[in-house]
C-alpha cells in the first residue's frame, strides 16, 4: 500500500477498539500489516501514535498524531446495507474493503475471487463472497456476526464465514 489516508488508519483502529478505551500498540501494528501496510510504515505509524511510549494507543493519540479527526468515510455516504449481523466498524471495513476491490476489478469472477483473498487475508478463512447484478435468492448459513449484504452503485455484495463444520 503506498500512503494510506489517515482516515482509514483511524478507521482500522476504530474497527479493532471498538469496545475498548485503547489498544496495544503491536496489536494496531499487526492489524495494518494485515490491512496491507509495509511492517516499517506500519511500525512507524503506531510509534508516532504512541508517543508516550507506553505499549498502548488510545483514539485521540492517533488522531493527534495523524492530525485527523474523521467522521464516516465518504465511500460510505452511496451504500445501503441490506442486511447484516456485523459489529459497525467491521463492516464498514469490509464495505470499504470490497469496494476498493469493484473499483479495480471489472470481471465479476475476478472480484469476487479477490473479495475473498482480501477479506481472508484480513478476518481468517472461509469467507464467501457474493456479486449480483439483477434478481437473486439465496439462503445460506453463517457464523454469528459475519454476514453483510449492501448495494453500491446499483450492485449488490454480499460476504459471509462459513461456521464451523463439526
Amino acid at each position: 500500500m503506498e500512503k494510506p489516508a489517515p482516515e482509514f488508519l483511524i478507521h482500522i483502529y476504530d474497527e479493532i477498539a471498538e469496545a475498548q478505551v485503547r489498544i496495544p500498540r503491536k496489536e494496531y501494528e499487526k492489524y495494518l500489516v494485515k490491512w496491507g501496510i509495509e511492517d516499517q510504515k506500519a511500525a512507524k505509524i503506531s510509534s508516532m501514535a504512541d508517543y508516550k511510549d507506553n505499549g498502548y494507543i488510545t483514539r485521540d493519540e492517533l488522531c493527534s498524531a495523524l492530525n485527523c479527526w474523521p467522521d464516516r468515510p465518504e465511500e460510505l455516504k452511496d451504500v445501503k446495507v441490506l442486511n447484516t449481523d456485523m459489529p459497525l466498524k467491521k463492516r464498514e471495513s469490509i464495505i470499504l474493503l470490497v469496494c476498493d476491490c469493484a473499483n479495480k476489478w471489472n470481471h465479476k469472477y475476478d472480484l469476487v475471487i479477490e473479495i475473498k483473498k482480501r477479506i481472508e487475508g484480513v478476518y481468517g478463512n472461509v469467507w464467501n463472497a457474493f456479486v449480483v447484478d439483477g434478481r437473486f435468492w439465496s439462503i445460506y448459513t453463517h457464523k454469528p456476526g459475519s454476514n453483510l449484504v449492501f448495494v453500491s452503485k446499483g450492485i449488490v455484495y454480499g460476504v459471509y464465514q462459513s461456521p464451523n463444520v463439526e
